[in-house]
């Protein structure tokens, strides 16, 4: 991508080719590792959902506090809340 701009002291100057080049490299490399961030993420999520919301209803069920399989079920649903 051509006419970047830097600020310095206020005033517009255009990046050199070198720095172009550097930046796209920068650039390319960050959307590289997008797939990888997204994957993270949903880790994160699913790993908070669980703990927030599924891993009470495990010990409810083993205890027959509630029906089998609602543990199950909730960690179906945090998995298509959250698909990878």
């Amino acid at each position: 991508m051509m006419g970047r701009t830097k600020n310095v002291d206020g005033v517009d100057i255009a990046y050199t080719p070198e720095e172009e080049t550097e930046r796209d490299a920068i650039e390319a490399e960050w959307a590289s590792g997008a797939p990888a961030r997204a994957a993270a993420e949903v880790q994160r999520n699913r790993r908070r959902a669980y703990q927030d919301e599924a891993d009470e209803l495990f010990f409810q069920e083993q205890a027959g506090e509630i029906a089998d399989g609602t543990h199950a079920a909730k960690r179906a649903e945090i998995k298509q809340r959250f698909p990878k």
